[in-house]
């Protein structure tokens, strides 16, 4: 086996270390962790993509999520349960509900999103600063080649940032007709 073809086993496998562990450590555990599984991953994506989007609707949602209607539907219904989020229909147009989180809601999302945030933090910090911009220009470099010659995946990976977008984006920046929302 040849250098390249090592350097690219080696870079599956760390890719899927990396994916592994912001989906079990930043993800689902820190969900299990600080809500004690009252809510789902799934579900607190929904809450989050409601706190960046507010009055969103419930074909927002969906669409954000990449979702089905009915899928979004059912998942609102249980967080309305749960006394998380509300719906408020539209009087002018009764298709259009809008969902918003209760201050419960916003509450678990936001600490969620704190937490998430310092964990993340706490290991960069552990790294040189070399280290931590090396990562930085490593996984940028890595979405926007990935991203170049397949456009659907651009919409398909955007997290729809809504209120906290910034313009500090590799995919907004470099795709401008894409913007962040």
């Amino acid at each position: 086996m040849g250098k390249a073809e090592k350097d690219y086993e080696y870079a599956v496998r760390v890719s899927n270390l990396f994916a592994q562990l912001m989906t079990k450590s930043l993800s689902e555990r820190l969900v299990a962790e600080l809500t004690h599984e009252e809510i789902t991953l799934p579900q607190l994506q929904a809450m989050r993509y409601i706190w960046l989007h507010r009055n969103a609707t419930v074909g927002e949602v969906a669409e954000g999520l990449d979702i089905s209607y009915p899928s979004a539907t059912n998942m609102l219904n249980r967080l309305v349960r749960k006394g998380l989020v509300t719906r408020h229909g539209n009087p002018a147009d009764r298709r259009f509900v809008e969902v918003q989180l209760t201050e419960k809601g916003e509450r678990l999302t936001r600490q969620v999103e704190e937490e998430r945030t310092a964990r993340l933090k706490q290991v960069l910090d552990e790294m040189s600063p070399e280290e931590r911009q090396s990562l930085i220009d490593g996984l940028t470099a890595f979405i926007l080649t990935a991203v170049a010659n397949d456009k659907q995946m651009i919409e398909e990976i955007c997290l729809r940032c809504g209120v906290q977008a910034n313009g500090k984006c590799p995919i907004s920046e470099t795709y401008p007709a894409v913007g962040c929302r």
